[in-house]
């Protein structure tokens, strides 16, 4: 006992988790506890900005959102906390319904990790875990990639020092370039100076949290040669307490225009959340309960809410930061909780002497991991069109915002996914001796057809979609050999499910069939839920026309019986 293995590989909550807690998990979780927490602070001062809030709502939202999910997720490393995307969503819907800095602002932003939280439960009640895949891959890798590049844009007034006032990213390029005589030396030097060092740790120190480190490095050489008397702006004063209990005071019309905006954060998040989750659970080798991970996570930002936080999503460095520390258990989130309490209290004085350059810094050094170039040369060996997919996803969130973005890869994955739909593959199988099976007749050599017999596959549900395309190709294949087929049999192994719209189709496919001189019409390998819906359709025998075979080598056996009685 006593080692993290002991845990087991099925998905188990927090609570649970902690109830048989051994002795042995304690330096691991300790140890990580801390360094996360350190980590949490510098992230809650650089991410609470790109929602237009100051530090103190990630505090709040932190403190009391990890220690929730730690007790309902299943997830052994997930950090909670401020994300730079649903950020950044947050910020754009945000500004729709009250002014940036007033009391309304913040209370919007409460208000909205209450939604978010309160669909993420429902979802999670819902068993609706399956949205995390909501986002397909490619769009998600255009969505973050065009995030990671804004985020770079947006920060680079305050690591630079050049002045930048425009809302676009569009007009912020235009000014940085046509500004770029206003360098602020000292600015731009520290500012570089945290970037470079938070890349060198990442690249040669993973274990070591290079963001805590080049911050708290930046913040002793600007004491140390009073950079604030040469420009160099810092935090400043830090508003933050421990978090209360409250209700946010906002207008009843105010809640429903920030729903769409709430959904766009409540899906995104959770995608983007289960992605980072579910990598550090397979390489720590336990698995997690999608449809908890809804209900853990939307309870963290009811929590948020509840207290006058922002939204809350996954830190993807936080959860890396978790598992590289040597943190076991969800204990792990709990200590890193406290240690951001402790923070607020404690360490106020020491967190406003911070530069913003640095917290620049650590923003862009944030985006620039989400840019991902080894996604789009994936996507350009594999799929030109998923490629497209993700350049114009990327395209989207720069030129519009984030929530654009979002929509058109949400439209377009799906656009795609219904274009493949409507027109799957399709292939005649013949028989393969020497792989002792059935297979597509064009997929290589040696591969023989049944005179008189023609086995079609349609690698798709057979749906409202494609019912049309099913049938078209069959006859198209008949056409090619007029005459000379007497059975068909349709391989449904790659079907799964069928419509009603799939099963009128068929009806009328059986009767082209038939005027075409086919005398038997079979169905191959269907599953019991397409079986049960041709059966219910009265197109099964002996109801029916259709005979039902268990294999391919059945019905042709069936097939090879009935020539030789003729």
């Amino acid at each position: 006992m006593g080692r993290p293995e002991t845990l087991g590989r099925q998905p188990t909550a927090g609570a649970r988790v902690l109830r048989g807690y051994h002795a042995g998990w304690i330096p691991g979780d300790v140890a990580a506890g801390l360094t996360v927490g350190a980590l949490l602070v510098t992230q809650c001062m650089a991410y609470a900005p790109l929602a237009g809030l100051p530090p103190a709502s990630a505090f709040r939202a932190v403190i009391v959102a990890l220690p929730v999910y730690a007790l309902l997720g299943t997830s052994r490393h997930l950090v909670t906390g401020p994300d730079p995307g649903t950020a950044a969503i947050a910020g754009a819907g945000l500004a729709g319904v009250a002014i940036v800095g007033s009391a309304e602002y913040a209370d919007a932003a409460a208000a909205l990790a209450l939604m978010v939280g309160i669909l993420l439960v429902a979802a999670g009640r819902l068993r609706l875990g399956f949205v995390s895949a909501v986002l397909s891959r490619p769009a998600l890798i255009g969505y973050l990639t065009g995030l990671g590049v804004t985020l770079v844009v947006g920060q680079m007034s305050g690591l630079t020092g050049i002045p930048v006032d425009a809302d676009s990213f569009a007009g912020r390029v235009r000014q940085l370039v046509e500004r770029i005589d206003q360098v602020h030396g000292p600015t731009a030097l520290l500012g570089a100076g945290t970037l470079a060092v938070i890349l060198l740790l990442r690249a040669r120190v993973p274990r070591v949290p290079g963001a805590v480190a080049a911050v708290v490095l930046a913040t002793l050489v600007t004491v140390a040669v009073d950079l604030e008397d040469r420009g160099v702006r810092r935090v400043g004063e830090l508003d933050a307490g421990l978090p209360r209990p409250g209700w946010p005071d906002l207008p009843i019309a105010d809640w429903g225009e920030l729903v769409a905006t709430a959904l766009a954060v409540a899906v995104l998040g959770f995608a983007d959340s289960y992605l980072t989750a579910s990598g550090v659970a397979t390489e720590r080798r336990y698995r997690l309960d999608p449809d908890r991970e809804l209900t853990g996570l939307g309870a963290a930002n009811v929590a948020a809410g509840a207290v006058g936080g922002m939204p809350v999503a996954s830190t993807g460095s936080g959860t890396a930061t978790a598992s590289a520390a040597g943190g076991n258990t969800q204990l792990t989130l709990i200590l890193a909780a406290g240690f951001v309490a402790l923070s607020v209290v404690a360490l106020g004085e020491v967190i406003v002497m911070i530069p913003v350059a640095a917290l620049a810094a650590v923003v862009v050094s944030a985006g620039i991991a989400l840019v991902h170039v080894s996604g789009f040369a994936l996507l350009w060996r594999e799929s030109r069109a998923e490629l497209a997919l993700a350049v114009t996803t990327l395209l989207a969130v720069c030129a519009f915002d984030v929530l654009v973005g979002i929509l058109v890869s949400i439209g377009l994955g799906v656009l795609i996914a219904l274009a493949r739909m409507a027109r799957p593959h399709v292939a005649v199988l013949g028989n393969a001796a020497h792989l002792d099976g059935w297979v597509a007749a064009d997929a290589q050599e040696g591969v023989t057809t049944e005179p008189g017999l023609l086995v079609y596959r349609f690698d798709a549900p057979l749906l409202f979609l494609n019912a049309l395309h099913f049938g078209e190709r069959l006859m198209g294949l008949l056409d090619d050999n007029p005459g000379d087929e007497r059975w068909v049999l349709l391989d449904f192994e790659g079907v799964g499910s069928v419509d009603t719209t799939g099963t009128e189709a068929l009806s009328e496919l059986l009767r082209d069939l038939d005027d075409r001189g086919v005398v038997v019409v079979g169905v191959v390998r269907a599953n019991d839920v397409a079986r049960d819906r041709l059966r219910r359709a009265g197109l099964l025998r002996p109801q029916g026309p259709l005979h039902d075979y268990a294999t391919i080598a059945g019905a042709v056996r069936a097939f090879r019986a009935w020539r030789d009685d003729r």
